[in-house]
């Protein structure tokens, strides 16, 4: 199968190396508005993930704006987006209709695509005769709808708020500024907190995570919300999750059903463990079986590890190759 990558930054980068080391698909084009010489510098050097050492068959590279101009686009069977552009999801759409594209999955959130899946959650769902534009969502509801379709299938959520630590971000500043002044176009925020360093501080943000995991769970509407902080590490995300169930259960009951539940997407971790040691794992979520908490039969906390880059390039992997393949 032929996959072609728009957009090459962490993101991208992650979903190249991962398929160069599982072979899915042959990449066939790449495509970044950035210079083909500095794209495979840091391809080669990288901060978090060390090294990269393989050996890269011929891929055309490609350097243009517009997705809709991209040369290899007719050559490919399946187009991951990685740049996080929401125009491009109306371009890809077009193309789509066009027929010059069969499929093409996108790695954010949008109300203009045909399906959005999170792998372990809701993949049952795909139909591939009208499912052809796909979201893989995003990293932090990967993690977190696996986990609260386990539960509330089990026990049956009255309310639950969950709390992101997430690593920074590349368009957050490393001194203090305005929030004019972050590198992310087109959004400012009110607080001027998310001006502040990254590299100093604990942030505290909205988070639109939770939206994330309704339209995936939307049975849990009403029933759902969550907030973040930004922290100053460079990859690897905690959840932390406090759920008031229905019908009650134990500590030892809890383990039980989440063992039993574990597959390619979930594992649960038995170990003392940082986030450190999570990095460049595959699973969406890894529960850490040591902060599990049961307070009065019916309330639950849990804590849930994933490396917000690695682990969500190989969703974004796993959609495509379920669109192509059904």
């Amino acid at each position: 199968m032929k996959l072609g990558i728009n957009g090459f930054g962490r993101i991208g980068r992650a979903i190249f190396k991962i398929n160069q080391k599982h072979s899915f698909f042959n990449v066939v084009g790449i495509n970044d508005i950035d210079n083909i010489e500095n794209m495979a510098y840091l391809l080669k050097y990288d901060s978090t993930y060390g090294r990269f050492e393989a050996d890269i068959k011929e891929t055309k590279y490609t350097s243009e704006l517009n997705i809709e101009n991209i040369e290899w686009v007719d050559e490919v069977d399946i187009v991951i987006d990685a740049t996080g552009v929401s125009e491009n999801v109306k371009k890809l759409k077009t193309m789509l209709d066009e027929k010059r594209l069969a499929k093409a999955v996108i790695t954010h959130c949008s109300d203009d695509v045909d399906k959005t899946i999170i792998m372990g959650a809701n993949e049952s769902e795909y139909d591939k005769k009208n499912h052809n534009l796909v979201s893989s969502s995003i990293c932090d509801a990967n993690a977190v709808a696996q986990v609260l379709k386990i539960v509330n299938d089990r026990w049956k959520i009255k309310n639950c708020f969950f709390t992101t630590l997430h690593p920074w971000l590349s368009y957050q500043n490393l001194v203090d500024g305005t929030v004019s002044s972050v590198s992310k176009p087109g959004n400012i925020w009110k607080d001027y907190s998310l001006g502040r360093s990254a590299v100093n501080n604990l942030i505290p943000k909205n988070t639109t995570a939770a939206k994330a995991v309704l339209e995936i769970l939307p049975e849990l509407e009403g029933k759902l919300d969550a907030m973040s902080f930004r922290v100053p590490t460079d990859v690897v995300t905690c959840s932390d999750i406090t759920i008031f169930c229905e019908n009650e259960f134990n500590l030892k009951e809890v383990l039980e059903v989440f063992k039993a539940s574990q597959n390619d997407f979930l594992t649960v971790n038995e170990e003392s463990k940082v986030s450190v040691d999570y990095k460049m794992t595959e699973h969406s979520a890894i529960l850490d079986a040591q902060w599990i908490k049961v307070l009065n039969k019916n309330t639950l906390k849990l804590v849930v590890w994933y490396d917000n880059e690695w682990a969500y390039a190989r969703r974004a992997l796993d959609v495509a190759r379920m669109a192509l393949n059904g």
